[in-house]
C-alpha cells in the first residue's frame, strides 16, 4: 500500500510539474518573443518553396523535469 501511495504521488507530482512548466513556457513565448528566441533557439527551414522559422518547444527538457518530480514525490512518499 505504501508503494501504492508513493507511485500516486510520483505521477501527481510529474504531471503538475508537466503542467506549470509546459504554461510557463508557453507564456512566455508568447508574451516575450525576443527572450523566448535567445532561450528556445528557431531553427530556419529551407525547402526550395519558401522558408520558415520553427521555434523548439523545449519538450525535452520539460520531461526531465517531470521526471525529477516523480523521484522526488516517490522517495517524499515513500519516507
Amino acid at each position: 500500500m505504501v508503494y501504492l501511495k508513493s507511485i500516486l504521488a510520483g505521477v501527481a507530482t510529474s504531471i503538475l510539474t508537466v503542467i506549470v512548466s509546459s504554461t510557463a513556457a508557453t507564456a512566455m513565448m508568447i508574451r516575450y518573443p525576443q527572450l523566448a528566441a535567445r532561450i528556445f533557439p528557431a531553427q530556419h527551414f529551407d525547402l526550395q518553396w519558401g522558408s520558415y522559422y520553427y521555434v523548439n518547444f523545449p519538450l525535452w527538457q520539460i520531461v526531465a523535469v517531470g521526471i525529477i518530480a516523480f523521484v522526488i514525490g516517490f522517495v517524499w512518499t515513500l519516507r
